[in-house]
């Protein structure tokens, strides 16, 4: 059984509200709700009933709330005795772009301390150019950044997770939506100057305006290095902008920002950097941000899935 199944549970026990708790996990209400259900048909056991919108423990759920508790305090333990006895310890230094903070890191950080509790790892934001320089010299030991090579043939490299992107706005910015041609009435705001979805979201622009019509001098196209100032202009209504739903999950659920209908460009795609001879220690976070990596993919799926099923 996936232990992921056990820690919702007991966290939703404690949190009983979908949505508070999918904020303080970073995770979405549905892949929560999908989790306790998978968990719910392994044991043939309803753990919760719902009442208005409000969870609460039924009588077997409260049953084997403690039995839950005891597995993962005994899990965490076997880990800490394992990392003990094999003697891994260290420090770790690990670049990684904004957008993966989004997505990982709050997971990262709880993991790594629990099972990689001789490690000490350290986090280190940056852009993907930078972190990359500074692996090939030896400042960082592991970078999660865009698909940019290293200029170092000892690198190797693992794609980790892949955010879908969309056309993002502020809720009636835009008025009048008769076809894809009306982002040109507004400020377009990309990600990081000079990187894949950059190009990508630029390339897109480009093919809107000529099937459109549209002046290529006339378009209004910036980019920001930064995701948190990307999403603040536009929650401002600087602009429209181009990135991974995932990133303003909060804000489209509280209606402040919605998906435009306009064509999407390819989706960023984070990866996993190391060098070849990286140390034990190194290689066992590189393992673990891959374990949390793909559990988060499966999350983002599967609120995908509910999502378009529930559309249908």
């Amino acid at each position: 059984m996936n232990t992921k199944l056990l820690e919702t549970f007991v966290e939703l026990a404690r949190t009983p509200h979908l949505r508070k708790l999918a904020e303080r996990l970073h995770a979405t209400p549905s892949a929560l709700s999908m989790r306790v259900k998978n968990l719910e048909e392994q044991l043939g056991v309803a753990l919760f009933s719902t009442d208005k919108k409000t969870l609460s423990l039924t009588e077997e759920g409260r049953r084997l709330l403690p039995y839950a508790e005891a597995a993962i305090s005994s899990l965490q333990e076997f880990l800490s005795a394992a990392s003990q006895v094999s003697g891994m310890g260290g420090v770790v230094r690990v670049g990684l772009i904004e957008a993966a903070v989004y997505t990982l890191l709050p997971e990262l950080v709880r993991r790594t301390k629990t099972e990689l509790p001789n490690v000490n790892v350290t986090w280190v934001v940056g852009l993907t150019a930078e972190l990359l320089e500074q692996l090939n010299k030896g400042e960082l030991d592991l970078v999660l950044s865009l698909d940019k090579q290293p200029q170092n043939p000892y690198s190797v490299s693992e794609k980790l997770l892949t955010l879908a992107t969309s056309w993002v706005g502020k809720s009636g910015l835009a008025i009048s939506i008769d076809d894809e041609s009306f982002i040109f009435a507004h400020q377009i705001l990309t990600p990081m100057s000079n990187t894949t979805p950059s190009d990508d979201a630029a390339r897109t622009v480009q093919k809107l305006a000529f099937k459109y019509g549209i002046n290529p001098t006339t378009i209004q196209l910036s980019s920001s290095p930064s995701i948190s100032a990307l999403i603040t202009l536009i929650r401002n209504g600087i602009g429209i902008g181009v990135l991974p739903a995932v990133l303003v999950r909060e804000h489209l659920a509280h209606g402040e920002l919605m998906i435009l209908p306009v064509t999407a460009p390819p989706p960023m795609i984070i990866h996993r950097w190391h060098l070849t001879n990286a140390g034990p220690a190194t290689l066992k976070v590189a393992e673990l941000v891959s374990i949390v990596a793909s559990e988060r993919q499966s999350d983002y799926l599967k609120s995908e899935l509910d999502g378009s099923t529930r559309g249908a």
